[in-house]
């Protein structure tokens, strides 16, 4: 980092570094609560909102400013909330100035709990209205969504459907034209624009033209008010009832950071978390709407020989047929956790010379989008390469004939590729850990259910060699269910009591997980050192 510099806040010196932006100088640095409504740190700066106002000093003495677009320099003072009666007022006018015409629409409105305006007006805002109750407010909105209600009031636009994903309301826009930046700097298709000016403008498509990108929903999480609403959320749950835990994405080797939100039994959606070094505050639709599995044609109990059983049953009736065999293709899995795969490697060590391990995948990697999908739709490919696992799995389908029994979790290989998949059924004993009923459970002679993705903790390693922590969320299907590591340790007879546990087998094997902890990953992870060089001429 560049040397910190200083400047002044409220009478206070403050280090900061040179060059940020003063909003987050202010609120990192300083710990001085600064709202804002356009900006956004992974957007560009459009200063169009002002409730950031803070007074600095210049050579005819204080004066307003934006904080959001002034940058730190050395000996720059500042006043702020905390000791500025100015600041207070003028905040308090431009929160009056969005309001005056706002809708009452909080008992209805989706945002609600989570809503920047809400936030921002019981910190800055002005608690008595000056409006006449004769006045009547002007509602925004274009000329082709506008209607009389009941009271015959001339209205905005309510839910105009802009596409597949995404709902608009009008008159709840406070144009901080966010997620026309978003469209236009991340998404890289302006599909959104401001029609109309100053106090009729508002948030609209080109004619004809609907909102469809395969990350509009982020528009959603920008937008600080209820303008611009997630069809697959709306009016399910109210935001403050909702509890998360964070994950990262499981569908795509990039890693993508998210948090798991859910209530009553059951995930309500998954929300981006931001990393600036990952996938800023980010995330493909895909990954969005990937709660929505969770739920559905889940393996919740264990099938032996085509016939429905009990768990334990299940896990019985594989340790039966493991033992039976002569000869074990263990399959690592990258769609399983570090943890997962440490636990089958322990499962290779109880069974020796018997078993041989094959890791890989037989999806297909595309290209990655610059935003926050990698294309390689395997999640802990690295972490495979962590623990010394080649990608051979071309190999198994060969020589399945070598085997009389095969072990695959986390891993739908027939789903993957029937063709190749095919040749494993020549192996007699086919035992499948899954959390839904896919392809290789159909196959399957014993099937045991686990948990899936969002259930377990442990971790993963990115595209850039970053590992990364999975929490899981306390949402199953069945109680019983297991998070994979638990029942191939069962299978091993290794006696692992948590994850913890699991990860420390996994740094027995690799040297770049050395000195690590799930503490020191923490939530924003953490870079594993590069592997070390072969010594020359080896």
């Amino acid at each position: 980092m560049a040397d910190l510099i200083t400047i002044n806040v409220d009478g206070k010196d403050v280090q900061v570094p040179p060059k940020i932006q003063l909003i987050e100088a202010l609120r990192t640095y300083a710990k001085v609560d600064t709202p804002a409504f356009c900006y956004h740190p992974d957007l560009s700066v459009a200063g169009n909102c002002r409730v950031c106002l803070v007074e600095v000093a210049g050579p005819r003495g204080f004066a307003f400013g934006i904080a959001c677009h002034m940058q730190t320099a050395p000996g720059l003072t500042v006043k702020t909330q905390i000791s500025s009666d100015r600041v207070k007022w003028a905040r308090r006018g431009v929160m009056e100035s969005l309001l005056v015409n706002h809708p009452l629409d909080c008992p209805i409105c989706d945002k609600a709990g989570e809503c920047t305006l809400q936030e921002n007006y019981m910190n800055s805002g002005r608690h008595e209205s000056r409006l006449p109750d004769d006045a009547g407010k002007q509602y925004k909105g274009g000329a082709d969504h506008r209607f009389t209600d009941a009271k015959g009031n001339d209205r905005g636009g309510k839910k105009i459907d802009l596409g597949p994903t995404i709902l608009l309301d009008q008159e709840r826009c406070i144009v901080c034209s966010r997620c026309v930046r978003f469209m236009s700097e991340v998404a890289k298709e302006p599909q959104l624009a401001i029609a109309g000016r100053g106090d009729h403008a508002y948030i609209t498509t080109f004619p004809g033209k609907p909102l469809t990108h395969g990350y509009d929903l982020n528009v959603t999480d920008v937008c600080p008010v209820g303008a611009l609403t997630g069809k697959h959320f709306r009016f399910q749950q109210r935001v403050w009832n909702l509890k998360s835990v964070e994950s990262i994405d499981p569908s795509d080797a990039f890693g993508a950071n998210i948090t798991i939100e859910y209530n009553n039994g059951r995930v309500w959606r998954l929300m981006p978390r931001r990393n600036p070094a990952v996938n800023k505050s980010w995330i493909a639709n895909s990954t969005r709407l990937l709660y929505q599995q969770l739920a559905v044609n889940r393996l919740t109990d264990a099938r032996v020989a085509g016939v429905d059983a009990d768990l334990d049953a299940g896990v019985q009736a594989a340790k039966a047929a493991i033992a039976a065999a002569k000869k074990v293709a263990l399959v690592a899995s990258g769609h399983g956790t570090v943890e997962d795969n440490a636990a089958l490697l322990a499962l290779k060590d109880a069974l020796g010379d018997k078993s041989e391990v094959f890791s890989g995948s037989w999806l297909a990697v595309g290209k990655a989008d610059g935003i926050a999908l990698s294309g390689d739709p395997v999640a802990n490919r690295a972490g495979l390469a962590v623990l010394g696992l080649a990608d051979n799995l071309d190999q198994l389908a060969q020589r399945a004939g070598e085997f009389d029994a095969l072990v695959v979790f986390n891993h739908d290989l027939w789903g993957a590729d029937a063709a190749k998949a095919a040749k494993l059924e020549a192996i007699p004993a086919r035992v499948v850990l899954a959390a839904w009923n896919d392809a290789t459970v159909a196959k399957a002679t014993v099937a045991v259910g686990i948990r899936a993705w969002a259930e377990v903790r442990g971790t993963m390693v990115n595209s850039q060699g970053r590992i990364q922590l999975m929490h899981a969320c306390p949402v199953l299907p069945n109680p019983a269910l297991e998070p994979a590591w638990q029942v191939l340790a069962g299978f091993a007879g290794a006696v692992w009591a948590s994850e913890a546990q699991a990860f420390a087998a996994a740094q027995a094997r690799a040297a770049r997980l050395a000195g690590l902890s799930y503490r020191a990953i923490g939530p924003m992870g953490a870079v594993l050192p590069q592997p070390a060089l072969a010594a020359a001429g080896a």
